[in-house]
């Protein structure tokens, strides 16, 4: 029997967006967002910052040099999320384990993380490593992964869903079940009718497929237009009306609609840097 992929927590959902300094206003402005973490990485052309809203933390690339790596994949693939981060205990374990799997490595900082290949995983760009990071306030002695940061103006009450879109959502779904030796979360209210999910804790990783259904028109154009691949990033909120209420009140735009049968709020995609972010209760 294959080992099992151990994963700490999500490091961080990673996004790659142009505008650097407005998005950075959007989550400062928006969330209180504590950024913790600002640094340059030449040899991809970009420059970086991690975050914290809630219990989801995320770090932004943005380019600096058009055509190297950053600039070159917002240019084919457009501004969104990118890959999901995994803390593991032990990169060289990890390295070991994915290897054995058949599963690509696409890029390796030795002794830092490694990134493997989406189409091994079902669509996920998925980055694993060992760091942490100075200053991160999941550090802290005092760090509550249900509640998050504090307590920030929008309600956000736990860490994020991440959502890849997928053609078939419980194949996935089992597929990283069985490489993290985790259950199906039976009881979860999927953000799509067709949905399949596992839990860790910190955050929850959700496989959606598309239907013929009507409500799911954006689920099978985004699937058209990149394939499998991360679809969008939910927080969780005490109170959606609230949230929205108190994200008009802070100039952020947003939408209310229906992802299966759970109420969701979007995040207006043009202050978000063209991420699909969301809102449920």
């Amino acid at each position: 029997m294959s080992r099992t992929l151990s994963v700490i927590r999500h490091g961080h959902v990673n996004q790659f967006c142009n505008d650097y300094d407005g998005l950075l206003d959007y989550y400062r402005t928006t969330f209180d967002s504590p950024v913790f973490m600002e640094f340059g990485t030449p040899e991809f052309g970009a420059r970086n910052a991690l975050y914290m809203a809630g219990g989801a933390c995320f770090e932004v690339f943005a380019p600096t040099v058009p055509d190297l790596a950053i600039g070159s994949w917002i240019k084919r693939f457009g501004e969104r999320w990118h890959s999901l981060e995994w803390t593991v205990p032990s990169l060289d374990e990890a390295i070991e384990i994915v290897q054995e799997r058949g599963i690509r490595i696409t890029d390796h900082a030795p002794d830092q993380y490694i990134f493997v290949h989406p189409r091994d995983c079902h669509g996920l760009s998925l980055e694993l490593t060992e760091a942490h990071f100075e200053h991160d306030p999941r550090e802290a002695d005092n760090w509550d992964a249900a509640v998050g940061a504090g307590s920030n103006p929008i309600g956000i009450s736990g860490g994020p869903i991440i959502t890849l879109c997928v053609h078939d959502a419980q194949a996935s779904a089992e597929w990283m079940a069985e490489l993290t030796g985790r259950q199906l979360a039976d009881s979860y209210s999927g953000t799509a009718s067709n949905a399949a999910a596992i839990d860790f804790g910190d955050h929850i990783v959700e496989f959606v497929a598309p239907t013929g259904s009507d409500v799911d028109t954006d689920l099978r154009e985004a699937l058209a237009a990149r394939g499998a691949s991360i679809y969008a990033v939910t927080l969780p909120v005490r109170s959606l009306g609230a949230a929205e209420a108190e994200l008009a009140a802070r100039g952020a735009q947003s939408t209310r609609t229906l992802g299966g049968t759970v109420p969701l709020l979007l995040a207006d995609t043009t202050q978000t840097g063209g991420a699909l972010l969301r809102f449920r209760e």
